[in-house]
């Protein structure tokens, strides 16, 4: 079965429960809850704020071979959270600030996300201003990039591409977390500025080794004294208790995101975002 005859499927499922006269099934933006894994694959759709002041819509292209080719709802609430947080009483969107990350330089904001998946968080940052160097693993940063190049933030270039900071861009590369002979260095220009002013990840604490090995590469990328984190977790995965417990002993200033930061459409108590300093 392809993905756009599932997705044709679920939705012709969806209208039929929802026109009976008993309670519909869920439709809201978490398709998580209380579905289980019946999602509308093909495609996912998501509105978000510009550098310009304005708003685009992202189209993620998924489908369900692998769990880093579908969308999952961690990623949305994430970037949604972001967005708000960098609209907040703002006609154009600002992470700097209310991240409490350095306003002072001459240069895009540099972002690294970790498990990026379908490249969704990473599209939603570059829309929002930031320059973006996206990673996952194996065959899906093929996925990963095709997400971004049909969204118009990456440029289609050769296995050899750098990564080239630049406002509304995405870079994509692999990265093997449990490598630990691999490093970023072959995306770097000769004396460019390798400093992350940002690292996020979401919902990769499905183990302990996973998200052991998000705290590491965390370490590895980022600088002390400079680099803020963004995690959002799910809580029922096995590997979040982990994280709630060694995330506040290895970073400092570790916050809970509060839900009223939350976009008022996009909240669950589902989830829980860390933000902290390396």
């Amino acid at each position: 079965m392809t993905a756009m005859h599932q997705r044709y499927q679920f939705g012709n499922l969806e209208k039929a429960l929802a026109s009976r006269k008993s309670p519909p099934i869920n439709t809201t933006w978490e398709r998580e809850k209380g579905r289980g894994l019946m999602f509308d694959f093909g495609e996912y759709r998501l509105k978000i704020a510009t550098a310009e002041g304005s708003q685009d819509e992202v189209v993620i292209y998924e489908d369900c071979s692998m769990i880093s080719t579908r969308v999952w709802d961690c990623s949305v609430l994430t970037a949604k959270c972001l967005e708000n947080i960098a609209m907040k009483d703002r006609k154009m969107p600002d992470l700097r600030f209310p991240l409490n990350l350095p306003s002072n330089v001459d240069r895009p904001l540099q972002v690294l996300e970790l498990g990026a998946g379908t490249g969704l968080l990473s599209v939603c940052l570059a829309k929002l201003g930031a320059a973006v160097l996206s990673t996952e693993y194996g065959s899906s940063v093929k996925f990963l990039k095709k997400n971004c190049v049909d969204n118009e933030v990456e440029v289609p270039t050769g296995d050899d591409e750098k990564w080239t900071p630049a406002p509304g861009r995405v870079t994509s590369c692999e990265l093997d977390w449990f490598n630990s002979n691999q490093t970023l260095e072959s995306m770097f220009a000769e004396g460019q500025d390798t400093i992350f002013d940002l690292i996020v990840v979401t919902d990769c604490s499905l183990t302990n080794k996973d998200s052991n090995g998000v705290m590491e590469m965390i370490h590895k990328f980022g600088t002390t004294g400079h680099t803020r984190a963004i995690v959002g977790v799910c809580k029922e995965r096995e590997g979040t208790p982990y994280c709630a417990e060694n995330i506040p002993k290895q970073f400092k200033n570790v916050k809970r995101v509060p839900e009223e930061d939350y976009h008022p459409e996009y909240s669950s108590s589902r989830y829980i975002i860390w933000s902290f300093e390396i």
